[in-house]
């Protein structure tokens, strides 16, 4: 994969910034800020969306138990980026 983002983008970064690999790979879309759980945000954003789209097929499936989890997951996940806390129903 890597090579054919080289080729891709090679004309435009050669021409322009003298293309350097190692800076273009550190500033890449996998790079970001690092947690104090040690994982990266992209990663924790990832593992958000997951849990939301566990906890709309779990309140689908009428799984209380599921909700619950991923209710939880979510709040934590949310506490770790900083984001505002949902506030469920369920859990009140």
């Amino acid at each position: 994969m890597g090579a054919f983002k080289s080729r891709r983008n090679y004309n435009t970064f050669f021409n322009k910034n003298r293309w350097d690999v190692g800076k273009y790979f550190r500033e890449g879309y996998r790079y970001h800020e690092v947690l104090p759980s040690g994982y990266y945000t992209n990663q924790t954003r990832g593992a958000l969306h997951k849990c939301c789209v566990g906890y709309c097929i779990a309140i689908n499936k009428w799984e209380f138990d599921k909700q619950i989890m991923y209710a939880k997951r979510i709040r934590k996940l949310q506490r770790e980026l900083g984001l505002e806390i949902t506030d469920f129903k369920i859990l009140h």
